[in-house]
């Protein structure tokens, strides 16, 4: 009977708490709704550039990677700043919480407008990389140059997002996201298809829609910080000094690894694209819906990581390391299984989710088998993305970066093998994938249940 019992009580052990279950939620729903947000506008070109053919709908997946290669490993400085604002808060040093974000702003700011300025000819040469088609190509350079435009904007976004999630606020990041995708819902309906006195744009349209709808999103998040008296007068938001060396050294010490690790990620999928690209254009069309529709689950994990680093982060500051790991594994929890959940719709209804973007049987044919096998490691995928987050906001930033560099040593090996040089094609892309978040979940769960990390100082 004691047998049975202590069974049961294991198998109870995976599945959330409710009263745990609520302190994640907190922060983690306004996050996770905010980030499936603000997915959209992604999913939103996508779909509509579904409806004007392959050639777009490539293009448009290509030079979207290529955009966030750029930009996603800089706004890693987001994570400096969050680890920083939360153990501050922990602390209870509210002053100095503002004083990591002015100085955030600065640097996103700094790095953010040599992209903007140098849009034009950058959205060329990367361009060049895209696609051995010289139509994806010509599309590519045209939706980078005016992406690109929008860099400093999606910079300085991040860096807001991540002094929210350190202070606990993440409704901002919700409230954010869904202004952020209402707009680019109706410029990219406006200057894609040319409606309300607009010239049709195509792809152009496209890019230039995300862009104002990214600079409106910054315009939200600079009133928030400006003019809400809870950020101005509780944490001197945008007060001198505007730059304190004091934080830069210890933003840029944190910063610095996942900006090597994003790097890595994203170039690791600039190349995944890249081979795609080699295999067919039909392949690379498929590859960028199954991209976007993968990214919905992604972005389930993101948002439950980023609540598990503000908790983790606060709780080490407030010197309660025990219950920053119990939240954590809380957080894992639930990612995991509503990631799983969402991966049974890849699994049994394919076709149904890919007739959401593209009404092309080639593409949605080529695209299927690809799709139900991702499905098979949401799991694993919400256990890397929840526990890589945690271990970062509780700054051990290097360690995931070495974590990441070994699973892109296995990754690009296999994707490159098994699409190019077997008869399984854009499937055997694909199933590096997989690989890849096997081992990601392995590697960080293995670091997190050291607890090591308990004991690192920000």
């Amino acid at each position: 009977m004691e047998r049975h019992k202590n069974r049961w009580r294991a198998i109870a052990r995976l599945f959330p708490s409710v009263s745990l279950s609520r302190e994640v939620l907190r922060l983690a729903a306004p996050v996770t709704l905010g980030t499936l947000t603000f997915t959209l506008l992604t999913i939103v070109d996508t779909a509509m550039l579904g409806r004007l053919g392959a050639v777009p709908l490539a293009a448009a997946g290509v030079a979207g990677v290529l955009f966030f290669t750029i930009t996603f490993p800089i706004s890693g400085l987001s994570i400096g700043v969050q680890a920083l604002t939360a153990r501050r808060f922990g602390e209870g040093n509210d002053a100095q919480c503002g004083q990591v974000l002015n100085t955030g702003v600065v640097v996103s700011l700094a790095l953010g407008t040599p992209l903007v300025l140098g849009a034009p000819w950058l959205g060329r040469i990367i361009a060049s990389l895209a696609s051995d088609d010289p139509q994806v190509l010509a599309a590519g350079a045209i939706y980078l140059h005016y992406r690109l435009f929008g860099a400093a904007f999606m910079l300085l976004n991040f860096t807001a997002r991540g002094f929210f999630a350190g202070i606990g606020k993440t409704h901002h990041q919700l409230t954010g996201s869904v202004l952020i995708t209402a707009v680019n819902l109706v410029l990219d309906y406006v200057l894609i298809f040319g409606r309300a006195g607009f010239p049709e744009m195509g792809i152009q349209g496209a890019a230039i829609a995300s862009t104002i709808a990214t600079g409106v999103g910054s315009l939200y998040y600079i009133a928030a910080l400006a003019l809400l008296p809870s950020c101005r007068h509780r944490f001197a938001t945008f007060r001198r000094p505007l730059f304190a060396s004091r934080w830069f050294h210890p933003i840029v010490r944190l910063s610095i690894p996942v900006f090597t690790q994003r790097l890595l990620s994203h170039g690791a999928w600039s190349v995944f694209f890249l081979i795609v690209a080699r295999i067919g254009t039909l392949e690379l069309a498929a590859s960028n819906v199954i991209r976007s529709i993968y990214n919905l689950t992604v972005m389930i994990g993101v948002g439950f990581g980023t609540a598990a680093a503000a908790l983790v982060g606060q709780n080490l500051g407030s010197e309660r390391p025990d219950r920053a790991e119990q939240l954590a594994w809380e957080a894992v929890k639930l990612s995991s299984w509503t990631m799983m959940l969402v991966g049974l719709l890849f699994l049994f209804a394919p076709v149904w989710v890919f007739q959401i973007y593209t009404n092309d049987p080639a593409v949605i044919e080529v695209g299927r088998l690809p799709l139900m096998a991702i499905s098979l490691v949401q799991g694993f995928a919400g256990i890397g993305l929840v526990l890589s987050q945690a271990l970062q906001g509780a700054g051990n930033t290097r360690y995931v970066m070495f974590v990441e560099l070994l699973c892109v040593a296995c990754y690009l090996p296999t994707v490159y093998f098994l699409g190019l040089r077997t008869s399984l094609g854009v499937l055997g892309a694909w199933t590096g994938e997989c690989i890849y978040w096997i081992l990601m979940a392995a590697g960080v769960a293995w670091r997190f249940r050291s607890g090591s990390w308990k004991t690192i100082v920000v």
